[in-house]
């Protein structure tokens, strides 16, 4: 029964988002990748929200409470965080999207700096960030679906189906399928975690929630203090801040956040929403406490099944109707952010890196169809040679991302800032991330547990200021896109897009 009504939920609720999205709209390249731009306040809401609540913010967060304690408890900063930053850049990032009608990150980036081939370079690199945070989603369906309704069935064949679901859905109604999914998907996943947080205490054999704390401290005294139940270095402090700093800055070096920006009707909806978000941080806390409450039930868990201690908890504690409602919301949360991700690959591929020769495949809708395709099919290829828990994944995620994070900044702070500076910047601390030797050369000149992404990026940044002021600034009409000095008329707009597509 349960299997059945999560599928019933989640395929059901697909159903209808792709329905409403298409329903009455003549789907062109706007409509498809950014929703036409007219996204108001309800439906930008849940968009947004939903690259907040992921499989990474149900299942990563708990496993890293219920691996380590308190280093776990940085879920409770990001999305606050997030927000603070995003009150200030996305609606730079809308406005530049507006008046230039840019569709993905690297258009912004071609525009800002009259280079296509900074914008080729910064598609290459998010195509493979974005793939790396879909390989995320979808090892987190298959671990949704295998915890709660068993493993007879290939883990991987969940992925390949959440894989087709994910296909068709895009395929009909882009952005605006993702958005009115999005909608079932929070509401459900909220209702569900209430149900599941009040009913925790009793599964944990204490009484009432603060019972859940009061036995935590008891049972493992450590594990409410930096670094956690099993005191290593890989979870302290310096490991704690260093990747609290370096998620509000990823979160928008992410392309397909750029897409998501673009979607919105106006400002004020924009900076609404910015306002409104770090309450969602408040649902977090049911994570936590569900995660500490699992930690009591099921002492002999081992450390393999840390990714899915949420799920198992659930499964041995609860009733049929609760693990189907919570199997529902959990294919929905991979799948809805899986859809953005992989629509925008398909965008960056199509329009700047096949389409920096061709204007007909910048322009093409099948094409990006297809991409979404390919990408799908790649993400699922992913999941299925990896065996990384889930918080080493999206840790590696937000260090790699993160050096795009001076491009993003530095382009709407400074008029000198170059191509060349942030591509040298960028390489160089993309090199730090990605070889070990480098990775750990650097970490050794910052305090032990520091995310290597940290180091990397006071390289990326030194090396972008260098290269920047012994090379030529873009015109005075680029620099405008992204500190918005002065909002450029149709006819320079015009001019500057026929610019970047010269070069």
């Amino acid at each position: 029964m349960a299997l059945a009504l999560a599928l019933l939920i989640a395929v059901g609720s697909i159903v209808w988002g792709t329905v409403a999205a298409a329903r009455g709209r003549a789907m062109n390249l706007q409509e498809w990748s950014v929703g036409g731009r007219r996204f108001g306040t309800w439906l930008f809401w849940f968009l947004l929200v939903g690259e907040t609540f992921t499989t990474f913010a149900l299942l990563g967060a708990s496993q890293g409470v219920f691996s380590n304690g308190a280093p776990g408890f940085y879920v409770l900063g990001t999305v606050v965080l997030t927000a603070a930053v995003g009150y200030w850049v996305v609606p730079k990032i809308w406005r530049a999207g507006k008046q230039h009608g840019l569709v993905t990150m690297a258009d912004y980036f071609t525009a800002r700096f009259e280079a296509r081939w900074f914008g080729g370079l910064v598609a290459v690199f998010g195509i493979v960030a974005l793939l790396l945070y879909a390989q995320v989603q979808l090892t987190g369906l298959s671990l949704i679906l295998a915890s709660l309704f068993g493993s007879e069935v290939p883990s991987l064949a969940y992925v390949v189906a959440g894989g087709v679901l994910v296909a068709g859905f895009v395929l009909v109604g882009g952005m605006r399928s993702a958005a009115f999914t999005a909608i079932v998907k929070d509401v459900l996943l909220i209702a569900i975690l209430l149900v599941v947080a009040i009913g925790a205490a009793d599964a944990a054999g204490v009484s009432g929630p603060l019972g859940v704390f009061d036995a935590m401290k008891q049972a493992h005294p450590s594990g409410a203090t930096l670094p956690g139940l099993h005191g290593s270095t890989a979870t302290n402090t310096w490991w704690w801040m260093s990747f609290l700093l370096l998620t509000p800055l990823g979160s928008f070096a992410l392309p397909h956040m750029f897409q998501v920006s673009y979607s919105a009707k106006d400002v004020a909806t924009i900076r609404r929403n910015q306002v409104i978000q770090p309450l969602y941080s408040l649902f977090y806390v049911l994570i936590v406490m569900i995660a500490l409450a699992a930690v009591l039930a099921l002492p002999k868990l081992t450390g393999k099944q840390a990714n899915a201690s949420l799920l198992i908890f659930v499964r041995e504690k609860y009733p049929e109707w609760v693990i189907g409602l919570l199997g529902g919301a959990g294919i929905l949360v991979a799948l809805v952010p899986t859809a953005v991700l992989v629509l925008a690959a398909s965008s960056l591929f199509t329009r700047n890196v096949a389409g920096a020769r061709s204007e007909k495949w910048a322009s093409s809708l099948t094409a990006m169809r297809v991409g979404v395709l390919v990408f799908t099919a790649l993400s699922v290829l992913l999941v299925a040679h990896s065996n990384e828990k889930l918080l080493s994944i999206m840790t590696n995620v937000y260090s790699a991302v993160g050096q795009l994070a001076p491009a993003l900044f530095l382009s709407m702070l400074w008029r000198r800032v170059t191509a060349p500076g942030l591509a040298a910047g960028a390489l160089c601390g993309g090199l730090i991330v990605g070889v070990p030797a480098l990775g750990s050369l650097a970490a050794h000149t910052m305090p032990p547990g520091t995310v290597v992404g940290l180091p990397a990026l006071v390289v990326n940044l030194i090396v972008t200021v260098a290269v920047s002021l012994v090379t030529r600034p873009p015109s005075a009409t680029a620099v405008e896109i992204g500190t918005g000095d002065r909002p450029a008329g149709p006819a320079e707009a015009g001019d500057l897009r026929r610019s970047a597509v010269r070069r």
